[in-house]
């Protein structure tokens, strides 16, 4: 069950990527500041912007066609939390006490949460 929802989660995400952007790692634009890049088990993250963070990138380790990239609706200017809105889902990179996570939610319901394996 858990890989299903993973699954299910991963095909929400996706964008047809061109097979050239496949071989790199994921990056920012070369005109973007890259505020945040790591990873957890399944996803590779950043955070990217100008002068301050503006967007979220995610991609799949699994199969790097299955990716998003959506601009930020709130973030801490102590890096502590980026928060990405795409209709009824909501992806968090957070730094707390316990941890750094990304998490991925369907309104109330959380569908991933997986510790972030490099910290920012």
């Amino acid at each position: 069950m858990k890989y299903l929802w993973e699954a299910t989660v991963a095909v929400m995400l996706l964008i047809l990527t061109p097979l050239a952007a496949l071989a790199r790692p994921l990056s920012c634009r070369s005109y973007e500041s890259t505020f945040v890049a790591t990873e957890t088990r399944s996803y590779w993250v950043n955070i990217c912007g100008g002068d301050r963070p503006a967007y979220y990138m995610a991609r799949h380790k699994q199969d790097p066609r299955l990716s998003i990239r959506l601009p930020l609706r709130d973030w801490s200017p102590q890096g502590y939390y980026f928060e990405a809105v795409n209709g009824e889902y909501t992806y968090l990179l957070t730094k707390t006490p316990r941890g750094m996570f990304l998490t991925v939610s369907r309104g109330t319901h959380e569908l991933l949460r997986e510790p972030v394996l490099e910290p920012w």
